[in-house]
């Protein structure tokens, strides 16, 4: 079987978002981003490639992970950043980490759109990068505990890391859209 890339359906190299305009994944600009388009697509993506036990969504991730920046007192800019650490996810979809280590091209995509994000909502990811970090493996390894309770297996790393109290919810997708928007205005993304 010959496999090959098959353009049907496309409109070059974009996208059509929720909000019904079109993003051009190769060179994306802060103007083609919206902060509703990103709430609804990620209130809908499920972490984990879908293969977590219950529906998961990367919205209620980041807010999570918004919520232990705040109880580790971080400022409110690293907050925002905390909460848009996937929001290239809304247009580019939740990659499992392993496929995108090998996928050529992947980061350098994924930078350009995080580099529009954050020109446009005024976030500086590079700046907080630890912080995003922390709380994001944080979260990884609380996630991994809820879900998998009984994996024995060890994943790279989670003894170096301590384990957080989170109250996950599994929001439906419209509820983890509009959690997520509630949070945007608590740190003072305008929606």
């Amino acid at each position: 079987m010959n496999i090959t890339t098959d353009a049907f359906g496309c409109l070059a190299n974009t996208i059509k978002v929720a909000a019904g305009h079109y993003v051009d994944l190769s060179n994306p600009t802060p103007n083609m981003i919206d902060i509703d388009s990103i709430a609804i697509a990620l209130g809908r993506i499920c972490r984990f490639g879908g293969h977590c036990p219950r529906f998961y969504s990367v919205a209620e991730h980041s807010v999570h992970a918004t919520e232990l920046a705040r109880k580790a007192g971080m400022k409110t800019d690293i907050m925002r950043a905390v909460l848009l650490h996937d929001a290239a996810e809304a247009y580019i979809g939740d990659v499992v980490k392993p496929l995108k280590i090998i996928l050529p091209g992947y980061a350098e995509i994924e930078r350009r759109i995080e580099k529009a994000i954050a020109e446009r909502f005024n976030v500086d990811f590079e700046r907080y990068y630890i912080s995003i970090r922390t709380c994001d493996r944080l979260m990884l390894k609380a996630e991994k505990r809820s879900m998998w309770p009984n994996d024995s297996h060890e994943w790279h790393g989670f003894n170096e890391i301590p384990t957080a109290d989170v109250d996950f919810q599994y929001y439906r997708p419209e509820t983890a859209a509009e959690v997520f928007l509630n949070r945007c205005v608590s740190v003072g993304i305008e929606v």
